[in-house]
C-alpha cells in the first residue's frame, strides 16, 4: 500500500542500490504521515464485530484460493506476534509479547517487532469487520438515500513478496538485495471488501491490490457463487487479491497508481519502466477461522514497525492495517469509488484526466466515478432493462 512498506514500491530503489547509489533505511514509519492523526481525532475506530455483524460476516465470508506451495495466512497473534520480540521506543527487549503487550506499545512510532519463523504448522485467520456508509463522496442529485454494509476480511501472510511475473533480470538483480520471497516481514493490508445493499445483496466487491484498490460491480465485472460468496484468487509470492479465475492466469499490475501508471492499467499507455505483473494460479481453497478485533487493536493501529527493519527502502514492517492507504483516501467512499474503473473504458480514463488537472488530491477521482457507479448500480440492479452500463 501507500509508503506502508509494500513490496512493489521499491523496484526501482533496488536499481539505485545496485548502481551503487547510498540509500537508507526509512526514518519515519507511514503511520507518521500528515493527515493521519487528524483522520483518525474525527473518525474513532470501530467497535468489534457484534453477534448480529458476525452472523453477516460469516455469511458473506469470501472463498481463498491459494497457489500451489503457499503457506496461506496465519494467526496474527498466535503464529506471528508470539514468535520474535518487540524492542520499545526506549530500548526495552520483551521476547514473545502478549496481545496486551502489543497493545500497550501500540502508539509508539519508535517501537520495531521482528519476526523469527518457525514452530509448528501455521491457524488460518481471518480478521473481519463491518463498516457502514452511503457511498457518496458529496450529494448527488436524483438518488434517495441507501447505506451500504461492508464486509472488511483482512489476511494475514508472515510475509510479502515480489510479484512472480518479474523479469529474469529483474528478479536476477533485485536478488541481490534480498529475498523475493521475503521482502518484508508481515502483510496484513491483504484485504476485501465485500460490499452489501440494504437487503444484505452483494452489489460490489474492492480488493486491496498493491498500492491501490479495485473495485468490481457484480453484475458487470464480478459474480458472487449460488451461496452470494465470492471466490478470490491469492497471488503467488506477493499475497494480492484478484478475482477468481480457475487457471493460472497473468494479472496487469503497477507499482504505485501514477498517471504513466494508470495509463498503462486503464488500456491507454505504455507499460511503466519499473513494474511487473502478478500471477495467479489457484491450487486450493483455504479453511480458516475468524477473529473479531476491536479498531483501536494494535493489529489496525500500531504505530511502530510490525516486522525487521531492513536497510533497503520498503523493506521495513508495516504499521497497523489501518494504514492501508493515504489519509485522503481513508474514507471509504473515497477508496471503493477511486477503485471503480475498467480497462478499455474511455469514460473512465476521461474522467481520470480531468480529475488529475483539476487536484492532486487522489481523492477528486473517486468524486468523478460515484455518480457513474451508482447509475450503472442503479442499472444492474434492473436487470440492463431501458439502460446501459457507462
Amino acid at each position: 500500500m501507500f509508503m506502508a512498506c509494500r513490496p512493489f514500491t521499491v523496484v526501482c530503489l533496488a536499481g539505485l542500490v545496485l548502481a551503487g547509489a547510498a540509500v537508507a533505511a526509512a526514518e519515519s514509519n507511514f503511520s507518521q504521515y500528515p493527515g493521519f492523526a487528524e483522520y483518525f481525532a474525527e473518525n474513532p475506530p470501530p467497535a468489534a464485530a457484534s453477534p448480529g455483524e458476525r452472523a453477516l460476516l460469516r455469511r458473506h465470508a469470501p472463498r481463498f484460493h491459494l497457489p500451489a506451495g503457499h503457506e496461506g495466512p496465519i494467526d496474527f497473534y498466535r503464529d506471528y506476534v508470539a514468535r520474535g520480540y518487540l524492542v520499545t521506543g526506549d530500548g526495552v527487549r520483551i521476547d514473545g509479547p502478549t496481545p496486551e503487550e502489543l497493545n500497550r506499545h501500540r502508539d509508539d512510532p519508535a517501537a520495531q517487532f521482528v519476526h523469527v519463523p518457525g514452530g509448528e504448522a501455521p491457524h488460518p485467520v481471518v480478521y473481519a469487520g463491518v463498516e457502514r456508509t452511503d457511498l457518496r463522496t458529496s450529494h448527488l442529485p436524483g438518488l434517495e438515500d441507501e447505506e451500504f454494509t461492508v464486509a472488511v476480511y483482512h489476511l494475514v501472510f508472515r510475509v510479502s513478496g515480489l510479484p512472480a511475473a518479474l523479469s529474469g533480470m529483474a528478479a536476477m538483480s533485485l536478488g541481490l538485495v534480498g529475498d523475493l520471497d521475503d521482502w518484508h516481514q508481515l502483510d496484513h493490508y491483504t484485504a476485501a471488501f465485500v460490499v452489501l445493499d440494504a437487503g444484505e445483496r452483494p452489489v460490489a466487491l474492492t480488493l486491496q491490490q498493491h498500492n491501490y484498490l479495485r473495485t468490481y460491480l457484480v453484475g458487470e465485472s464480478v459474480e458472487p457463487g449460488r451461496d452470494g460468496r465470492f471466490d478470490i484468487d491469492v497471488a503467488m509470492r506477493s499475497n494480492e487479491l484478484y478475482p477468481h479465475v480457475p487457471k493460472r492466469q497473468r494479472r496487469r499490475a503497477v507499482r504505485f497508481p501514477s498517471p504513466e501508471a494508470m495509463a498503462f492499467m486503464m488500456g491507454y499507455g505504455k507499460r511503466p519502466l519499473m513494474s511487473a505483473d502478478d500471477v495467479t494460479d489457484p491450487d486450493r481453497t483455504v479453511a480458516y477461522e475468524f477473529a473479531f478485533l476491536p479498531g483501536a487493536d494494535a493489529f489496525y493501529t500500531f504505530h511502530g514497525f510490525l516486522g525487521a527493519r531492513r536497510l533497503l527502502p520498503g523493506r521495513d514492517g508495516p504499521p497497523g492495517a489501518r494504514y492501508n492507504t493515504l489519509p485522503q483516501l481513508k474514507p471509504l467512499p473515497a477508496q471503493i469509488l477511486g477503485g471503480y474503473w475498467r480497462e478499455g473504458n474511455e469514460g473512465d480514463w476521461e474522467r481520470y484526466g480531468r480529475s488529475r488537472e483539476r487536484s492532486d488530491n487522489p481523492a477528486e477521482f473517486s468524486r468523478a466515478q460515484a455518480p457513474v457507479f451508482h447509475r450503472n448500480l442503479a442499472c444492474v440492479r434492473r436487470g440492463m432493462d431501458g439502460c446501459t452500463l457507462e
